[in-house]
């Protein structure tokens, strides 16, 4: 469940995990993704008393304008 809550409410999780289904990986295996990744960003957080920095999880990048 925090899986499916972070890639409705972050936008760093969930441009991690619109990038796997770009890629063509099932919506299953890109949600399994996403928490085997929320894990470590936690066990990390917590192994070094940080705060969570989205930066870290994955980095948006600006699509580039369409000429009309």
């Amino acid at each position: 469940m925090p899986a499916l809550v972070a890639v409705q409410h972050e936008p760093q999780v969930q441009a991690f995990y619109e990038k796997l289904l770009a890629w063509g990986k099932p919506s299953i295996v890109a949600t399994v993704a996403v928490m085997r990744k929320l894990l470590h960003s936690i066990y990390g957080m917590l192994k070094h008393d940080q705060d969570f920095v989205g930066e870290r999880f994955c980095c948006i990048t600006e699509k580039p304008a369409v000429a009309a």
